[in-house]
């Protein structure tokens, strides 16, 4: 208990990652400490509509052109320095151009300019209406720093420090463990009972995380396999739902792969129901589409005038193009093989559904050689060398957005995320048609941009995992969200007062 004996010391989750430096600008990856550190203005509502977060209100001008946020009264950074509009437009635009992109990044793409109207309103002005403006608002990456603060320490930023407006502040950071406690300014959650301190773990192998299950001191475990999810456990509450993400395989571009027949032809050979049963435990979502079917758009796609290829005309396509098979079976036109590397995580997940991959596409006469990466940063690396094709997963809050922004012409790196260097125009027309649609027109958007996806494959969707959350059953409050990366640590009580633990940094 606290020196006091009023309230809970300290909620310990475990997590499938090592854990990337808490900086929403620059960082390789987007931890659960980041929510309980950072604010993003706006948040994501159970129903999908905009919430406050730093900003306590906003307007929306009539034509849709101009959008004020009125900031929280108060607000003030970890370090003390009150959070005004300019130091926030600072820091958008920090996140904005990634301090120093030759192009803004990919979803920021409907704004015009963002400034300070006075010290508590912040204003955006679009290029065009766009309903949608509240997912970049509440986006994890638009996440408000203190720009002073990131200039000062630079890559040191969110290991050494990390100056945001969240109810916790940094302590400790490595990349095995984090440690945050209740800020100064959250006086409030303490009265209420809420976790002083929050410790995550990192423990990327499985077993590792099931056998965690039986240590006292830990509160919730990240991604435990289905097979031990068991809905009757005195002790453990888990949580499932279909995660938003997507597993991919893309094929760069320049290395070969420009040509829509070719892709198609190598799209029909994966067999996504095999993909769910062997890698995901048979509870993954195995539809072909480009969205998961946790997203809000995923039942406006339709499989049909889009179809895949039956094997035998898939075989005729690579006919057509030209290509043959070499002696041991391989295709090959004009003594290019397909056969080559692919990079992807050096994760339980992603070894599992390279194994099938691989498997498959070989009926195709195509030869994949996978090379394994560390996540987040290793791997991000290898993908940027431009290899002829890599293994991925994107978890975004909103899909939509994370197909566009994986997958558009005009995306390729720097500023975007379309690392295959896939140019469809096409595609890029109906992303466009689907930002400027109003709200009562997203869904018919949605559906013709995701038709022209799958005609044109920038990019091969494989299927999406069910993600799960084991809980202690007397803590509150804490559990899985719909299409949010991560739950919130605000509201988390412990049942029947302390956890009676401290550990970690002091």
């Amino acid at each position: 208990m606290s020196p006091g004996g009023s309230g809970p010391e300290q909620l310990e989750e475990i997590f499938e990652y090592r854990f990337t430096r808490l900086d929403p600008v620059m960082g390789d990856h987007i931890d659960p400490p980041s929510v309980a550190v950072y604010e993003t203005l706006l948040t994501k509502g159970a129903d999908g509509k905009p919430r406050p977060g730093l900003a306590a209100a906003w307007t929306v001008s009539d034509d849709g052109m101009s959008w004020r946020l009125r900031l929280r009264d108060g607000a003030r950074f970890h370090s003390g320095a009150i959070c005004d509009a300019h130091l926030v437009v600072e820091a958008l635009e920090l996140c904005r151009w990634a301090d120093g992109l030759p192009r803004q990044v990919w979803y920021w793409d409907p704004v015009d300019s963002v400034r300070a109207v006075d010290d508590r309103t912040v204003e955006f002005r679009l290029l065009f209406p766009c309903a949608r403006l509240p997912v970049l608002l509440w986006g994890t990456h638009t996440a408000i720093v203190n720009p002073r603060t990131w200039r000062q320490l630079g890559s040191e930023f969110g290991a050494v420090t990390a100056d945001g407006t969240g109810a916790y502040r940094l302590v400790e950071y490595s990349a095995d463990s984090v440690i945050v406690e209740l800020a100064g300014i959250s006086t409030a959650l303490a009265l209420a009972g809420r976790p002083r301190r929050i410790r995550w773990r990192s423990m990327p192998d499985e077993a590792e995380r099931v056998a965690s299950l039986e240590e006292p001191e830990v509160s919730a475990v990240r991604a435990v396999p289905l097979s031990r999810v068991t809905p009757d456990d005195p002790i453990w509450r888990f949580d499932t739902q279909a995660e938003n993400s997507q597993f991919y395989l893309a094929l760069n571009f320049d290395a070969g792969f420009g040509d829509r027949g070719l892709r198609r032809a190598l799209e029909a050979f994966i067999d996504r129901e095999e993909l769910a049963d062997e890698a995901l435990e048979g509870r993954g979502d195995a539809r072909r589409s480009p969205i998961p079917v946790a997203d809000e758009f995923a039942d406006s796609y339709v499989d049909s005038s889009d179809r895949a290829l039956s094997h035998a005309e898939a075989r005729a396509e690579l006919a057509r193009l030209g290509f043959t098979p070499d002696d041991d079976g391989i295709a090959q036109r004009d003594g290019w093989r397909l056969e080559f590397e692919c990079v992807t995580q050096n994760t339980d997940p992603f070894r599992s559904l390279a194994a099938v991959v691989e498997r498959q596409l070989l009926r195709a006469g195509v030869r994949i050689h996978f090379t394994f990466h560390e996540p987040f940063a290793d791997f991000y690396r290898a993908v940027e060398a431009g290899p002829p094709a890599f293994l991925s997963k994107w978890l975004w809050p909103d899909a939509m957005e994370a197909v566009m922004g994986f997958s558009r012409s005009d995306c390729i790196e720097p500023g975007g995320g379309n690392w295959q260097h896939a140019n469809t125009p096409a595609v890029d027309e109906t992303y466009d048609r689907f930002l400027r649609a109003e709200a009562n027109d997203a869904r018919a958007a949605s559906a013709l941009a995701q038709r022209a996806f799958m005609a044109e494959m920038p990019y091969l969707p494989l299927c999406s995992p069910t993600e799960t959350l084991a809980v202690r059953r007397d803590v509150l409050g804490f559990g899985l969200e719909p299409r949010t990366l991560y739950p919130s640590y605000e509201q988390v009580t412990f049942a029947g007062g302390s956890t009676g633990l401290m550990m970690g940094a002091t």
